[in-house]
């Protein structure tokens, strides 16, 4: 049975060490689950959002929109560095 694009795409999200990676802004249209948590007092206020499908995915910010603002970038990041080290990239669990 042929494989459809979208299979094959999803397939190189998924790890496959081809050359066919997807782009960086497709990658980003995807629905990752965001945690996003208060930050203590202590440890400076604010907020603490990360991805936890994306290890090590994480940011913070003084208002929960600017910690989701600012990991967004941090995300843009993950996905740059795992395509420029060929790493799998986990896909996003449907909603």
């Amino acid at each position: 049975m042929k494989k459809s694009k979208t299979e094959s795409k999803w397939k190189t999200m998924r790890g496959s060490r081809t050359k066919n990676v997807p782009s960086v802004k497709t990658l980003l249209s995807l629905q990752y689950k965001i945690e996003l948590l208060p930050l203590s007092e202590k440890d400076g206020g604010g907020f603490w959002a990360t991805i936890p499908l994306l290890k090590g995915c994480q940011s913070d910010g003084n208002t929960p929109d600017e910690a989701i603002h600012n990991l967004r970038g941090a995300q843009e990041a993950w996905f740059i560095s795992a395509i420029k080290n060929n790493d799998p990239i986990p896909l996003p669990h449907k909603l």
